[in-house]
């Protein structure tokens, strides 16, 4: 087997380290079409492959679930 062009290299070690809908929704313990709709509506970032192929970079989906974490419950008070 010929060695693989630099380029493609780079490209197939990005798209192994890119995440499914599967794998976020495990992540989220949250339904894999809960994932596709808040992926629809630009809620969580996504990496665009084609019209209807999208993954997710796992820093991405770290900094995201960051972002929305608190320190304290929603709807109470200080």
């Amino acid at each position: 087997m010929p060695p693989m062009h630099p380029d493609r290299a780079s490209s197939a070690e990005a798209s192994a380290r890119l995440m499914t809908a599967k794998q976020v929704a495990e992540l989220l313990a949250v339904p894999k079409t809960r994932v596709w709709s808040m992926s629809r509506r630009g809620e969580i970032p996504t990496v665009r492959l084609g019209p209807r192929e999208v993954r997710y970079r796992p820093g991405d989906i770290d900094a995201w679930i960051a972002r929305r974490t608190t320190s304290r419950p929603r709807g109470t008070r200080s």
